[in-house]
């Protein structure tokens, strides 16, 4: 499954990064830094009697392409990564004590980002996710999640901008791993960033 994961994961690069270098179109490139508005672990099934795990803390920095569509309408893509502070609390009848781990997970989104009201923008896509550790706690994150979120952003006129996107993110939606009782990651993040018109 890793190995197709891989072969999946480089495809998706060479295709989003071989439609950005043949754009005639000149787009943004910029750096973003999301972090910790709130975020949870959630099974797809519940299970009675079981351990809880929860997030304590993330932060997240990412690399950003914008691609203008039209006057109003921006391809948005890039790649992040994320680094979560975890608790593992066993079951209520279980002695044992408390772990601390941490997950980090690559995503990198494909999505659009609309413009209204000249400062005001909306963004969302999906994105593939890649969990680049085990034994976090939490199941195996590589798969395809979501991306949702509205912003503000302000543009220089020497082609920089900066922008405040809050947005929420569900990880792993569709896993690749085949999981009984499969749990996902789910956060809302405020992410800031910088950007310039190449």
């Amino acid at each position: 499954m890793k190995q197709v994961f891989i072969k999946m994961f480089t495809l998706f690069v060479f295709f989003v990064f071989t439609f950005v270098v043949s754009a005639q179109e000149k787009g943004k490139i910029g750096l973003s830094f999301s972090f910790n508005g709130g975020a949870s672990v959630i099974p797809m099934k519940s299970l009675l009697g079981n351990g809880s795990t929860t997030i304590d803390n993330f932060n997240s920095i990412g690399f950003v392409y914008l691609k203008p569509l039209n006057n109003w309408l921006e391809l948005e893509t890039g790649i992040n990564y994320t680094l979560y502070s975890i608790t593992n609390s066993p079951a209520p009848m279980i002695e044992a004590a408390t772990t601390t781990s941490s997950l980090s997970i690559i995503d990198i989104p494909v999505g659009v980002r609309a413009t209204f009201l000249k400062y005001f923008f909306a963004n969302g896509g999906l994105m593939l996710d890649m969990d680049m550790n085990s034994g976090s706690g939490v199941n195996n994150q590589t798969g395809m999640g979501v991306m949702l979120g509205m912003g503000v952003k302000y543009d220089f006129k020497f082609g920089g901008s900066v922008f405040f996107n809050p947005n929420i993110k569900m990880h792993s939606l569709l896993p690749f791993t085949l999981d009984s009782y499969h749990e996902y990651v789910t956060e809302g993040g405020w992410r800031i960033g910088v950007s310039y018109k190449l």
